[in-house]
């Protein structure tokens, strides 16, 4: 194939409570491209990848990695490998010249040691557990004898046993491989093979259909896989054109009992195979000059498709458009310009590629063009000149109630006319000539909002004209989904806190002798014992800081805030860089950081040293080690920074721009959960810290007080952040500023929340980018969810059968939403969805604790709760059933069939028993 794969349809029927569950066929992907989605490939039970174009250090990677497999060419090379320059010449022994490649020797002991040691070897340093090995029978083409034909046989047979010796927990698919499986079957998951009824032509790789008596002579190998028990893979060619003839492949090869994989000749679509994966990725296109978290694309569209549960996926349009077989990784497309283009021929024809290929698209303020009159037309919109003048008023036909969402609407006089017959306006106009005018229109193929129909300015803000979740759920026809929503678990909204380590060694103002750091360690993290996530500067406090005469009695006080059992440590930098993107070749001018006397910037020391300095110096011994940095100055990290933080496991957290409050109410004032740099997240804050709400630390000193607004308004009426009380030391150098902070812890605890750490919910939303989610029937699959243990409901979808779903712990309703609380320790996450709800049921409504160990049967369920609080438990009761809790609730009673128990401890056994 030159990488390909191939798999088989096996059944099997998921047994959980004693009932009877969906039957389950497996499933596999081939995709050797760049930028893996992981929410595309998370679903399917084989993930065969070129290691070479990806990161191995993403969490998507580290999510999926055991069933993700590298591709290995055994018996060819090519110059583009890394290691091809270290290949000698006697290993090899001709030339594929179909594939420009060079065919190898796999007889050869020596070059099985070259494979081991230049090949594997550092793919499993990065992190891979599973091969996928190709080109196994390319000696083929090369042996003229069958001595010689045995002699390489035997050769596989040997590097195959060999491996498996060396590395004796990896996984293994071949690509064929058939004159060896009887020797090797035992040490493989699968077997892959190409072109069962389609492949690809061996004159010029054109697709081609495949004759009837090669495909009878596939199945009769494959019958001898079956026969081993091993997963058969069948990777077959069709153009992405023929839809068609992709699904009636699809379904004749799962008829044979072969895991389906259909995709193109270069592997670099996400191709069909048994599970359909529910697709939601949202291109979001744009060509502003400003820095992308800037543009309009990601700071006003990308929370309210993430709110919708869908992923948006920011590319300039200058960059490149991706191609025709890339499109099929995108449920629709958005396009935001802010400026237009002059350049139109390439960007019109690949509107027509969306067109053909039924992707939705809709274009925001307009289509992006100076000139879109063929554009227009080619979209079936007609482009008039208004007759009107322009002191005339226009008179509204229809106004969707979308409409006037923050603002109201106010219609200015245009020269242009929009006018379709296939439309859907959301807002049609008429002038007194009787011209219509449709600004904003859903189209057959999605639909468009013009300028000054989208948002207004106001002052310094930008205000939403039309409601952005009604307008993109429409405009890009997005369909109901089970949503991942990081905000919330068991039922409850999630709270925690992180301290920016600025201004440690900040004098109180009513106390000259005192440190805010200690002052802060006095009034509030010894006081609220909710988890707390503290950093440290380490310039601040280091005897070779910037303050060597006050270092041992700031890293003094850092010990106590440390040795609190609630409080986990973190890093706020060595030097606390203003502007990440001044970093050039691993440098950063001190313009630009804190002055450090003899300091050499480097990436490693601002945060891999710094948290060495914190866990050797400042933690307690046996404690947890301090693993996450809070990014800090413009918190606009680069990639090359993230991949750092990456690369040694090193969790991220701030940035973003959350600072909606009573006075500015406005959705353009709440960040959307983080931001994609090259392959890398950048996660943000659930709300800004009290340096913004003082007007950059000028005063009024109480302003964090605010910072409850903002908790409040991104509750109601939507839950759109989880509670962070987010803030510096200096915070407490000042009388003001200290009770506000107070006040903010006050109203917290009054709130019924569910306290964690910051490194447990930073995971939490790097899942929501890479869960995997597939579809059968009325029940929806999960793949991928570990830290994030909540799916929304909206209140078009139907009810939970808790019958026939697996790991699902109960639910909570809130507003329209209901929030679904799963298990994720569960082996399959389904949630099976119908009409309406049966009330009777056993299910848990909230609780602050996590729960584990739980178990279930038709007469009992019983699990345990863990927390870092005094539990709180409500639990809907099914009649004829008893709630036990040891220990045993302060206090418990009873409405209906809820049952509220209150527990003095972090943690409890509950029983539930049936008659």
């Amino acid at each position: 194939m030159r990488r390909s794969c191939c798999s088989r349809v096996l059944f099997f029927f998921l047994m959980l409570t004693g009932t009877l569950f969906a039957l389950q066929p497996k499933s596999a992907i081939v995709y050797y491209a760049e930028d893996i989605s992981y929410a595309n490939v998370g679903v399917h039970d084989y993930i065969i990848v070129e290691p070479a174009n990806l990161s191995p250090y993403t969490h998507g990677f580290k999510r999926y990695k055991k069933k993700i497999y590298a591709y290995v060419s055994l018996g060819e090379t090519v110059t583009e490998r890394d290691y091809a320059a270290q290949i000698k010449p006697e290993w090899k022994l001709g030339q594929n010249r179909l594939w420009n490649s060079t065919i190898m020797d796999v007889s050869n002991d020596e070059y099985h040691a070259f494979i081991y040691d230049k090949v594997i070897q550092p793919l499993v340093d990065k992190g891979y557990e599973n091969l996928f090995f190709d080109t196994l029978d390319s000696y083929q083409s090369v042996a003229l004898t069958d001595e010689e034909r045995e002699e390489y046989r035997r050769g596989l047979i040997r590097f195959i046993k060999k491996l498996r010796h060396r590395f004796p927990t990896m996984k293994l698919i071949l690509n064929r491989g058939f004159e060896i499986m009887d020797e090797v079957h035992q040490e493989l998951e699968a077997v892959l093979f190409e072109s069962l009824f389609y492949g690809l032509s061996s004159k010029d790789l054109s697709y081609t259909a495949v004759k009837r008596e090669d495909r009878d002579w596939l199945l009769e190998k494959v019958d001898r896989l079956k026969s081993y028990g091993l997963d058969v893979i069948a990777l077959d060619y069709i153009d992405i054109s023929e839809k068609k003839k992709i699904a009636d492949t699809l379904e004749k090869i799962k008829a044979l009992g072969i895991i389906p994989y259909v995709s193109n000749k270069a592997l670099t679509r996400y191709g069909d195979s048994s599970k359909k994966v529910v697709k939601r990725e949202v291109l979001v296109l744009y060509n502003t000059d400003i820095e992308k978290e800037l543009s309009s694309a990601h700071h006003l569209a990308s929370l309210p498709l993430e709110y919708l549960g869908y992923i948006p996926v920011l590319k300039r349009i200058e960059e490149g458009l991706p191609d025709e077989e890339m499109l099929s990784r995108y449920r629709a497309v958005l396009i935001w310009p802010e400026k237009p283009m002059e350049k139109t021929r390439a960007y019109t024809q690949w509107i027509d590629l969306l067109l053909k290929h039924q992707i939705k698209v809709l274009f925001i303020e307009g289509f992006a063009l100076a000139d879109d009159t063929e554009l227009c037309t080619r979209l079936g919109i007609d482009k008039l000149t208004s007759k009107s003048d322009v002191l005339e008023k226009q008179t509204i036909l229809y106004k969707d109630k979308a409409f006037d969402f923050e603002t109201p609407l106010r219609l200015n006089y245009t020269p242009t006319l929009y006018h379709s017959q296939e439309a859907k306006p959301l807002l049609s106009l008429r002038n007194k000539d009787a011209q219509i005018h449709m600004p904003v229109a859903l189209m057959p193929w999605g639909g468009y909002a013009l300028s000054g129909m989208v948002t207004a300015g106001f002052m310094d803000d930008t205000l939403w004209i039309i409601d952005p979740f009604v307008l993109f759920k429409k405009g890009l026809a997005l369909e109901d989904i089970p949503v991942p929503d990081p905000t919330t678990e068991n039922g409850r909204r999630l709270l925690f806190a992180h301290i920016d380590g600025d201004a440690a060694m900040n004098k109180v103002e009513w106390d000259p002798r005192s440190f805010s750091i200690g002052m802060m360690y006095e009034r509030i993290l010894s006081k609220y014992t909710i988890p707390q996530s503290v950093s440290i500067v380490q310039a601040e406090t280091d005897p070779q800081g910037i303050y060597p005469k006050d270092s041992a009695a700031l890293e003094e006080e850092a010990k106590k805030i440390f040795s609190l059992e609630h409080v986990e440590g973190a890093t706020h930098t060595l030097t606390h860089p203003f502007s990440w993107g001044k970093i050039k070749d691993d440098d950063l001018d001190e313009q630009y950081r804190l002055k450090l006397e003899g300091y050499d910037f480097a990436i490693d020391k601002e945060i891999g040293g710094s948290l060495a300095y914190i866990n050797t110096r400042l933690m307690p011994p046996g404690r947890k080690k301090a693993n996450t940095v809070f990014w800090t100055g413009d918190c606009m990290p680069q990639e090359e920074v993230l991949e750092y933080t990456y690369k040694h496991g090193i969790l991220n957290i701030n940035g973003g721009y959350t600072v909606i409050t009573n006075d500015k109410p406005w959705l353009s004032l709440v960040a959307s959960y983080g931001l994609k740099r090259g392959e890398y997240r950048q996660v943000y804050t659930g709300a800004e810290n009290e340096n913004v709400f003082t007007n950059d630390w000028k005063g009024p000193f109480w302003g964090f007080r605010k910072v409850i607004q903002t908790f409040e308004l991104t509750e109601h009426p939507r839950r759109l952040k989880p509670i962070d009380i987010y803030y510096h030391f200096y915070a407490a150098s000042k009388t003001a500023s200290l009770t506000a902070l107070d006040d903010v812890y006050k109203w917290a605890l009054t709130q019924e929340t569910r306290p964690i750490y910051t490194s447990e919910y930073i995971p939490k939303v790097l899942e929501f980018y890479d869960l995997s989610m597939y579809k059968e029937g009325d029940s929806w699959y999960c793949e991928g969810m570990q830290a994030l243990k909540t799916l929304r409901l909206s209140k078009e979808m139907p009810e939970v059968d808790y019958q026939e779903s697996q790991a699902v712990l109960g639910e909570k309703r809130e507003g329209e939403n209901r929030y679904v609380h799963l298990d994720t320790q569960a082996k399959t996450i389904a949630l099976h969805l119908k009409g309406s709800m049966n009330k009777d049921e056993n299910y848990l409504i909230d609780t602050n604790a996590e729960v584990f160990g739980y178990e279930k049967s038709d007469k009992k369920i019983a699990f345990k709760l863990r927390s870092y609080v005094d539990i709180v438990l409500n639990y809907h009761l099914k009649k004829g059933c008893t709630l036990a809790i040891s220990p045993q609730p302060l206090r418990k009673n009873q409405r209906g069939d809820a049952v509220r128990s209150e527990i003095r401890g972090k943690e409890a056994d509950v029983i539930v028993q049936c008659q």
